[in-house]
Parts: C-alpha cells; sequence; structure tokens
C-alpha cells in the first residue's frame, strides 16, 4: 500500500455525515484498516474514539487548547470489515483544568461495539492550523485501496507468525503498513513494534495525534498476543487503556512499543506495553486484555 494521507481523518477513514452534530462522528471501515489476519481490532478505531472523546471538553472553551491524557476502551463485538461506525459523546465531568467524556461506537445495525471514557486536559499549547482547530469534516468514503490479508495457516502457532511475519515471509496487514510498523524484536519476554512518524500523523498542535498513538501501541499489543497464540487459536483485544505522557514529533523519526506478556491465560491475557522515541524518551503507556476463546 503506497497511499500518503493529508492526515489522520483521511488516513482512518473519520468524518461526518451531512446535518450531524459535532458531537457525533461516522467511520467507513474497509481492507486499509485490517490487521495482518485480515480483521478489523480495536486499533483501527482509536483515532475515532480519541478526537470525538476531546471534542465536549475543547468546545467548552475554545480560547485555549486541550488534548486527552488517557483513553479507555472496552470492545463488546467486533466489527464486519466493512462496516461504518457512528461515535456519540458525553461530556460527564467538567472543570477548568481537566474533563472526562464518554464514548459509544455502534456499528451497522446500531448494534454497541465500544464504550470507553476520554480523561481530558487542558493545556493551552498553540495551533499549527487556522482557525480555533474545529475542523469541518466530509462523510468518509470506504478505505478499500488496500488488499484484504488471508488468515494466518492455522497449523502455526502464534510466534511462529511473528517469526514470519518479522522475516518478511507474511504480511504484517495494512493498518501495520500505513503506519509505517515493522516487527523489529522479538524474545520469549516480548516484542517491540517500531513505526516511523510521518505528517498526516500529527494533530492540530503539531504533535502525533493522541488516536494514531493509540493505533500504534494497541497494534503492538495485538501482536504481542498473537507472539503467545496456540495453533489453530484466534484471540481479541478486548480492553485497552493507554495513557499519554508525551507528544511524539511526527518528522520521520522512529517510535517503538515494546510489548510485555503480564499473565497469559486459556481465555484472557493481558498485555503492557510502553511506547518511547529513538533516544528513549518514554511518551505513552499502555494495558491491553486480550481474549483467547473467540
Amino acid at each position: 500500500m503506497t497511499m500518503t494521507p493529508a492526515d489522520a481523518f483521511t488516513a482512518f477513514a473519520v468524518g461526518r455525515e451531512p446535518g450531524a452534530p459535532k458531537i457525533e462522528m461516522t467511520q467507513a471501515l474497509g481492507p486499509r484498516l485490517t490487521d495482518h489476519r485480515g480483521l478489523i481490532d480495536l486499533p483501527a478505531i482509536t483515532v475515532l474514539f480519541d478526537d470525538l472523546g476531546g471534542y465536549p471538553f475543547y468546545v467548552t472553551d475554545r480560547s485555549s487548547s486541550s488534548m486527552q491524557a488517557r483513553l479507555t476502551m472496552s470492545m463488546l463485538h467486533r466489527p464486519a470489515v466493512t462496516e461504518r461506525l457512528t461515535a456519540t459523546a458525553e461530556l460527564r465531568l467538567q472543570n477548568p483544568g481537566y474533563g472526562t467524556t464518554t464514548v459509544d461506537i455502534s456499528g451497522d445495525d446500531g448494534r454497541t461495539l465500544c464504550v470507553g471514557l476520554a480523561r481530558n486536559v487542558r493545556v493551552g499549547r498553540a495551533l499549527v492550523v487556522d482557525g480555533d482547530g474545529t475542523l469541518e469534516l466530509a462523510s468518509p468514503v470506504t478505505p478499500d485501496d488496500a488488499a484484504v490479508p488471508a488468515a494466518p495457516d492455522a497449523s502455526l502457532s502464534g510466534r511462529e507468525v511473528i517469526d514470519a511475519i518479522r522475516a518478511g515471509d507474511a504480511p504484517i496487514g495494512p493498518l501495520s503498513e500505513l503506519l509505517g510498523g515493522s516487527v523489529t524484536a522479538v524474545d520469549d519476554d516480548g516484542l517491540t513494534f517500531t513505526c516511523i512518524t510521518a505528517p498526516w500523523m500529527g494533530n492540530v498542535m503539531g504533535t502525533m495525534h493522541g488516536g494514531v498513538i493509540g493505533a500504534i501501541v494497541g497494534q503492538a499489543c495485538s501482536f504481542g498476543a498473537q507472539a503467545a497464540m496456540l495453533p489453530g487459536r484466534e484471540y481479541q483485544i478486548v480492553d485497552f487503556t493507554v495513557a499519554f505522557l508525551r507528544s511524539p514529533a511526527v518528522d520521520g523519526r522512529g517510535v517503538h512499543a515494546r510489548v510485555t506478556p503480564v499473565k497469559l491465560g486459556k481465555r484472557l491475557s493481558i498485555f503492557d506495553a510502553e511506547l518511547r522515541d529513538d533516544e528513549g524518551t518514554l511518551l505513552a503507556r499502555a494495558t491491553a486484555d486480550a481474549r483467547f476463546d473467540v
């Protein structure tokens, strides 16, 4: 896939339907957002969740910029590859410096797919876009400019799947390609997923969009779960919390997500992840729960 997006919204096919309220956004899922298994998993929807999760708090004071300090997401069902998602948000707590927003994401038939919280913080940073940072978004188009990968060989262990991806003998998946990602290290203690930053990953303040950070760290956790799988088994990331500690630059430098298993179970496993830049500065920390019985 050779697409160079204009921004995170274009990359992840996030927008608004004509006449929709500002606290409602739409995402058109498609092949570009599938993982190495040809599936849509939680990392594909973090841009939608993060951006809408910040909007209700931001508009309470447009004179000062804000961002998300933490996202907490729970997946209830897996979206279909070409499903069209609708997200709504409600500000639950507001004071001058902080806010808490709930986000609900539903699918084509109105079924709830994901729920969660965004913790908002007022930062007062200068914007790199004209106006007050409120973007006018078009109705998104299905991102069908990539081929959906075939599922990995069911006879392979998860570690063998990851080793094949790292060696270039198996596809890493369109979403990871979009993120400029590669598996750069794997051992018995975990793995490292490295992404090369690009300007399209930026937010209105010129640093990496929180949803892109979430996608990178979430996809790293997905690979961590894959590495722990027995042959013939499937998994899904069902709970994910990421804390944003520093804002990565988007100038072509690398960011590196190191994932380590905390507990490996037959039905549910837990993974921790840390995102660092090339100098080793800690940028984000995350925890993901993966179901191993799907």
